[in-house]
């Protein structure tokens, strides 16, 4: 009897013990699908065209931050000033050393302003001659059509600062026209591969130049975050428009503007009203963009309020350089009306 009972208690310790197994062996294999279904596909977060995280999918919805998270305003952005340095417009012959190889190769040529920024950099801060940003140009392969662009937004920054210059303010024109010329440097490879044009441009400007003014000019010409200071100009300029020196004690409203500042509202108001290789309103340049870029709400929503700050950029700059902007485009580096 004793021999019956211990056989039957082993067939049954051992049919649990097999049934355990299999039951382990089933969660095994069940649970990559649990954990696939408890966290979100890595594909659903990645930025589609429009830039929206997730697309429109219902599982990528169901991933999103809770509404009342996404509403919360943002923190102010602090106003960030431009430190003034000293600027000396580029010269192989007083910046680099008498050792230094100066041969009319492209290849070389697009290599002497980093060496000599380098070398001065404690000293001052040089600027690009014209002939310095085209050898950029070569070097980054940009395409035809970028180059033409750029020339004609470089003309219309560069006319913007020789009048600022004429209203009394401390703007160097060869560092805005430089601006302008390399505000795209980083565009023909986003073309190729994707990215942000201003974000990669800016990085290769201050690896090439060390100038932070006009790598932050490349840095902010789609969409600037810090317009506080030309909101200040603004008010003031409407504050007191009767007094013919300003504000401020007789300060000009062109002398309230920073000179950083100043660069990065020239080259992005010229690059607004620049289409292509034309001159065009606010308006124009906006719905060409919307046409060919506005691929999804998101994106059409960013172009909007970049237009909309363009329009403010140009009643403040109007408003400092005393000219009516929409009126006038730039001929050979000077403004004059349209009509």
């Amino acid at each position: 009897m004793s021999r019956r009972v211990g056989a039957t208690g082993m067939r049954n310790t051992y049919a649990r013990t097999r049934a355990r197994g299999a039951s382990s062996r089933k969660a095994r294999k069940d649970a990559p699908d649990k954990a696939r279904n408890a966290a979100p596909d890595k594909a659903l977060l990645r930025l589609d065209r429009s830039g929206d995280p997730g697309g429109s999918s219902v599982a990528a919805q169901a991933h999103r931050a809770p509404a009342s998270r996404r509403e919360e305003p943002l923190p102010d952005l602090p106003d960030l000033d431009f430190p003034e340095v000293d600027m000396e417009l580029f010269d192989p012959a007083v910046h680099l050393p008498d050792e230094f190889p100066l041969t009319g190769d492209d290849a070389v040529a697009s290599r002497l302003l980093s060496a000599a920024a380098v070398r001065h950099s404690s000293r001052c801060t040089l600027i690009p001659r014209c002939e310095d940003c085209r050898a950029l140009w070569d070097r980054y392969a940009m395409l035809g059509h970028i180059r033409e662009h750029s020339a004609k937004v470089a003309d219309f920054a560069h006319a913007l600062a020789v009048r600022a210059v004429e209203r009394g303010m401390k703007v160097n024109p060869d560092a805005v026209r430089a601006a302008g010329l390399l505000h795209d440097l980083g565009k023909t490879r986003t073309i190729a591969v994707g990215g942000n044009h201003a974000q990669l441009g800016a990085a290769w400007v201050m690896r090439e130049t060390r100038n932070g003014q006009i790598a932050g000019a490349v840095l902010f010409h789609v969409f600037w975050p810090f317009e506080g200071r030309l909101k200040a100009v603004a008010e003031a300029s409407v504050r007191c428009p009767e007094r013919p020196g300003g504000v401020r004690g007789g300060q000009s409203p062109a002398g309230m503007i920073n000179a950083g500042h100043f660069m990065i509202a020239a080259v992005i108001y010229a690059d607004k009203r620049t289409l292509h290789d034309a001159y065009v309103g606010l308006d124009a340049r906006c719905e060409d963009l919307i046409r060919r870029y506005a691929v999804s709400e998101a994106v059409k929503k960013r172009i909007l309020l970049s237009h909309e700050q363009g329009r403010r950029i140009e009643a403040v700059l109007s408003a400092a350089l005393g000219v009516e902007l929409q009126n006038h485009v730039a001929v050979d580096g000077r403004l004059f009306r349209a009509d």
